[in-house]
């Protein structure tokens, strides 16, 4: 019997779909970082939607080696 408190598995698309804005974020504020005099805030937001990113990648890699 499964456990009820073991969560349901991400679908595939909402991955994709979150690495996708995850990356468009972090090209945004890095263009903003650049364009702004070098915004810290920018900086900060560019660099959390690069870890964003990652992680997104290697869920999907996760999923892809699972199936």
């Amino acid at each position: 019997m499964e456990d009820p408190n073991t969560p349901r598995p991400v679908s595939l698309t909402v991955l994709i779909v979150g690495l996708v804005i995850a990356l468009a974020l972090a090209i945004w504020g890095g263009l903003q970082f650049l364009n702004s005099g070098h915004s810290l805030g920018y900086g900060v937001l560019a660099g959390v939607s690069i870890g964003a990113a990652y992680a997104f990648l290697k869920q999907i890699r996760i999923r892809r080696n699972e199936g």
